[in-house]
């Protein structure tokens, strides 16, 4: 299959792409603030690049990305846009739906931004109740894994606007991810304790904390020791990671369908 995108091909070449895979990734990403010095747009730039990448090691068609996400947490900086969670949800059972109406049965999540998490997760239990299949796959989360032994720096280097994301969105968009003049950002003190008490630590105790808990700015950590060869090999190692997972989920059969 020589296009894999289905914005840049006519309904022709859709119907038959359809006859030779059944899957798709939807690229999910979000526009917000990334502290001073990161692109706002780097989350769907990841989600959008990188998706491409694994539909081509796959087979798999990629849908256009989304670029705005819940973004609820970073509301307080210029530049953030949040949609809501209801909204959200709404619209990517929405794009769902589309997809299913074009054949496609196995739809997989490329997200690239934490907080979509609960709106996909949402599709995912209504369309296997239909009996389709849905995964979603966090990139982040993967590339913090795929930074270990890779970034060594102690100044907080996952952190939101730190050396892995700086790294990764330098590989992708040199010509916009500047660091040049970053300095290191201190997180607030009251980090210590939120931290450990958001969803993504899986509980038992939440404290649902914004960003302005975190920090004064949208980002803590250290930038400045971000580079493009760093972020090409955290994401050479985490995009292995997805095409591995994507091909099992290619083989999976499909759910029951049924109330």
């Amino acid at each position: 299959m020589e296009n894999i995108l289905l914005e840049e091909m006519n309904s022709t070449q859709l119907k038959a792409a359809l006859r030779e895979t059944d899957a798709v990734i939807i690229p999910a990403g979000s526009i917000e603030v990334l502290g001073p010095y990161g692109p706002l747009g780097t989350d769907y730039f990841v989600a959008k690049t990188l998706a491409k990448e694994i539909g081509r090691k796959t087979g798999c068609l990629v849908a256009p990305a989304i670029p705005y996400g819940d973004a609820l947490e970073l509301r307080f900086w210029p530049g953030t846009f949040s949609i809501d969670a209801d909204v959200l949800k709404s619209f990517y059972l929405n794009i769902c739906n589309s997809l299913i109406q074009f054949g496609f049965k196995r739809i997989f999540f490329f997200n690239a931004h934490m907080m979509n998490m609960y709106a996909i997760d949402y599709c995912g239990r209504i369309l296997r109740k239909r009996g389709f299949l849905l995964a979603r796959g966090d990139w982040w989360n993967e590339a913090f894994k795929a930074a270990e032994g890779i970034v060594g720096s102690k100044e907080y280097p996952k952190a939101h606007g730190g050396e892995i994301i700086a790294s990764v969105i330098k590989s992708i968009r040199p010509d916009i991810a500047d660091f040049s003049s970053a300095e290191y950002l201190k997180p607030k003190d009251s980090l210590a304790f939120h931290i450990n008490y958001t969803p993504a630590k899986g509980g038992p105790f939440y404290t649902y904390p914004d960003f302005n808990d975190f920090c004064e700015n949208g980002g803590w950590g250290n930038p400045s020791k971000a580079s493009i060869e760093k972020g090409k090999l955290i994401i050479k190692k985490g995009v292995l990671n997805f095409v591995k997972f994507l091909k099992q989920f290619m083989e999976l059969p499909y759910p029951e369908a049924g109330d």
